[in-house]
């Protein structure tokens, strides 16, 4: 007997369908999930490419809008804290460059800082990490590649004599 609902045979077969539809959801979760925890740890470039997994697997209609902001909040933030870690151990580098009188090397890494700093910052980095890159820069710039032969106004030639040692007298 037909009324407004289905019939039974139908009924089941619905039942069957919703239960695959479930499992297929859960499975899609799990492969978001599994994207984000490899994220975590993840180096700038991998952390782009698993971000774009993630914004791939979420135009899933199924999933459920609340999962699907959570997981790109999540993405946006691991991405971004792997362009900061990158940045800061660019920046690190390029410290020790310009130290050894390498500027080549120096120029090379705070390029590749830059355009690290430049995503993280496009990605949310907060203020503190932006004021503190940003004070590592001008130190680095400021940093190696002066080095003068002979004296200058800030250190003049020293013409007095020495003085005797006069503790072995």
């Amino acid at each position: 007997m037909l009324f407004f609902g289905k019939s039974s045979a139908s009924s089941a077969k619905s039942e069957a369908q919703i239960e695959a539809e479930r499992l297929q959801l859960e499975r899609l979760k799990g492969m978001v999930r599994e994207v984000l925890h490899k994220m975590r740890d993840a180096a700038p470039p991998d952390a782009e490419r698993y971000h774009q997994q993630v914004k791939d697997l979420c135009t899933d209609k199924t999933l459920p809008l609340e999962f699907k902001r959570k997981a790109l909040d999540y993405a946006r933030s691991y991405e971004c804290n792997a362009n900061m870690r990158g940045t800061d151990q660019l920046l690190h580098e390029a410290i020790r460059m310009a130290a050894a009188e390498h500027m080549k090397e120096r120029t090379q890494k705070l390029g590749e800082a830059r355009k690290l700093y430049g995503k993280a910052c496009t990605l949310g980095a907060d203020m503190d990490f932006r004021k503190a890159a940003q004070r590592l820069m001008d130190t680095i710039m400021l940093t190696g590649g002066v080095v003068r032969q002979g004296p200058t106004r800030a250190k003049p030639l020293d013409i007095a004599p020495k003085t005797p040692n006069r503790a072995k007298l």
